[in-house]
């Protein structure tokens, strides 16, 4: 018994120590694997940040590589204290982990989050339903993986037996370094908001760097009043820059360009323009060009108004806005000597006009105004005055933005056709089911007030007269009353047809008119249609926007709206939800309810997941 027990000691030791040998060496693997993520995320602009990420990737993969070790392969060298059966589960088990590593750095290379159950789920439906294909590396990689791990295992006995030097601490000691260090400048980092760093805990998967904010300030290091002020502060900071226009713009300018007037009735949904409710609108509709399968690329008004102008998704707001960029189409509409008339109800005061929009036209006044049904009336009014003040010399640009609608604002002592409707709204009350037809009968008398108002502006405007007036009225955002049963209301809750699905018409002079089109179409449309059919940009609409011409058709589409984290696509009847987080949820677009046992395609999430990076600065 003795002779046995001291066998299993000394053979289980000599396993242990091969073992170390054996994660050290795929350590390095483990980091060669992962160096995918350094050419993915890109480097930090600072020497600092630089710096932390490399010691963070020797760290991470090497603490996680010997946790793997400490918690698989370790054990089994106790109950099985053979060389060949050890050696036959390292090279399995290193060759399972190098793999779901290799699909990570893949995922992560074209989606810029890990693996999660909802993408492994589609991945392997992919691999189902197309048999395989493009899963094909993994039937070379495996075989050629596992049979370099058992080589690798054969030769680190050899020659662990023949060594006599130790070669632990000069091996051992710097990951240990880059480990702690990792996380003790995250530490720090965190504390004083310094972003270099900070931004990089998602880089790698499984890592949740340390911090000690409570710590610090319980010991005094660290002043909480003063954190909280920076941290409000940096919240508003992008973390990196806009590229955009992705080059510089080509352009012919026609001989004589044409006034823009560009009116969004914040609010409006598709399904208000008719007869009834909105009658002069819809006649000036089937006058000239009617859009009846448009959607917003926003659910609520910053977002959708960011997209309008910039034709870009709504997460590169804040960028634009930090670095006051303006859209191309403000850029060339000042080149070509435009004269600017802006109007807004509720003012022009937001962040969205005055750091990014509009921040770089001179001498604009920026007046506040009064908001809802009153700051209707008066956009209108300021926008005849100023009307009456232009001449033919030079063309304008007019933007006038309405928003009684989003607020079911209502003139004092004006009910409305449309009864029974609810005659105060509070804010702060949440609206319940039993009040829907009161509550929507509210919204259309708010919509039919719109329209009175629209009728007016139409039959002020200029008669046809030398240079041509391009006319485009549509909406912001929706609006939503409990539509589908899921006690969703108003705007910018969800990202259901209700509050994207708003109307879009333009009269076009010199195009054939009437015309109606139920092709689809997005707010991601309208800029790259200007630039191009009405201000002479020849350059290719790729290289500074995410949509396409109005005109083109094509019913195969998908159409992307979003918000600062979460993205739906609209593609045929489906709808795709997902955040940057990786969650993916597949409704159906009749009712903005889920799809039982359906998951998003592979390939349109690769496609959104390139325009949703492309304009993104390097």
């Amino acid at each position: 018994m003795v002779e046995t027990g001291n066998l299993y000691r000394d053979n289980v030791s000599r396993l242990i120590g091969w073992g170390h040998w054996f994660v050290f060496f795929n350590i390095l693997l483990a980091m060669a694997v992962s160096s995918r993520y350094l050419l993915a995320t890109g480097w930090p602009d600072t020497l600092l940040g630089a710096g932390y990420m490399l010691v963070s990737w020797v760290g991470h993969f090497a603490f996680l590589t010997f946790f793997t070790y400490l918690l698989t392969l370790f054990p089994l060298t106790f109950l099985f204290p053979r060389l060949r059966a050890v050696q036959l589960l390292g090279a399995a088990i290193a060759t399972g982990a190098l793999t779901l590593l290799l699909v990570d750095t893949q995922v992560f290379s074209l989606f810029k989050f890990h693996l999660n159950p909802t993408v492994w789920r589609l991945l392997l439906d992919q691999a189902q339903a197309e048999e395989a294909s493009g899963w094909g590396w993994l039937f070379v990689w495996v075989p050629l993986l596992f049979l370099a791990e058992l080589w690798l295992a054969a030769w680190l006995w050899r020659w662990s037996q023949r060594r006599r030097r130790s070669l632990t601490l000069p091996l051992v000691l710097p990951l240990l370094v880059s480990f702690f260090l990792t996380h003790s400048m995250h530490i720090w980092a965190d504390a004083t908001l310094y972003p270099a760093i900070t931004e990089q805990k998602a880089n790698f998967p499984l890592s949740y760097p340390m911090t000690a904010k409570t710590f610090l300030i319980k010991q005094g290091w660290l002043d909480e009043d003063e954190y909280r002020q920076q941290a409000a502060r940096a919240a508003g900071t992008p973390p990196q820059r806009l590229n955009y226009p992705l080059r510089p713009l080509a352009v012919q300018a026609p001989d004589l360009a044409p006034n823009i007037l560009l009116v969004v009735a914040d609010g409006l949904r598709a399904d208000m323009l008719d007869d009834i409710t909105m009658p002069n609108l819809s006649r000036f509709a089937d006058r000239h060009l009617r859009f009846d399968n448009h959607l917003s690329a926003g659910n609520e008004a910053e977002s959708a108004l960011f997209s309008l102008f910039y034709s870009l998704p709504a997460h590169y707001r804040r960028d634009a806005e930090a670095e006051g960029i303006t859209p191309v189409l403000i850029d060339e509409l000042q080149r070509q000597d435009y004269r600017f008339g802006l109007f807004a109800s509720g003012g022009l005061e937001a962040p969205l006009y005055q750091d990014a929009i509009f921040s770089a036209l001179r001498n604009q006044p920026l007046t506040p105004a009064t908001a809802g049904a009153a700051g209707d009336a008066e956009v209108l009014a300021r926008f005849g005055d100023w009307l009456g003040q232009q001449h033919e010399a030079r063309p304008w640009f007019s933007y006038l933005y309405l928003d009684a609608l989003s607020r079911l604002d209502l003139p004092e002592h004006q009910r409305g056709p449309f009864q029974p409707s609810l005659e105060r709204i509070n804010p702060a009350d949440s609206y319940r089911d039993e009040q829907r037809l009161a509550l929507f009968n509210r919204y259309r008398n708010a919509v039919f007030y719109t329209d009175q108002l629209l009728g007016q502006l139409l039959a002020t405007l200029p008669s046809p007269s030398r240079r041509d007036t391009l006319i485009i009225v549509t909406s912001g955002h929706g609006m939503e009353f409990n539509d589908n049963g899921n006690n969703t209301w108003g705007f910018g809750n969800a990202y259901s047809p209700q509050q994207l699905h708003v109307p879009l018409v333009i009269a076009w002079p010199g195009r054939s008119q009437p015309a109606q089109y139920a092709h689809p179409t997005s707010h991601l449309d309208l800029i790259p249609t200007l630039m191009h059919q009405a201000l002479g940009v020849q350059s290719p609409h790729r290289s500074y926007a995410a949509g396409q011409s109005l005109f083109q058709e094509d019913p195969q589409r998908w159409r992307l709206a979003s918000g600062d984290e979460e993205y739906a696509i609209y593609q045929r009847d489906d709808i795709t939800l997902f955040n940057r987080r990786g969650d993916f949820r597949l409704l159906r677009a009749e009712d903005y309810r889920a799809k039982p046992d359906a998951n998003p395609e592979l390939s349109l999430l690769l496609q959104i997941m390139n325009e949703l990076n492309r304009f993104q600065g390097k």
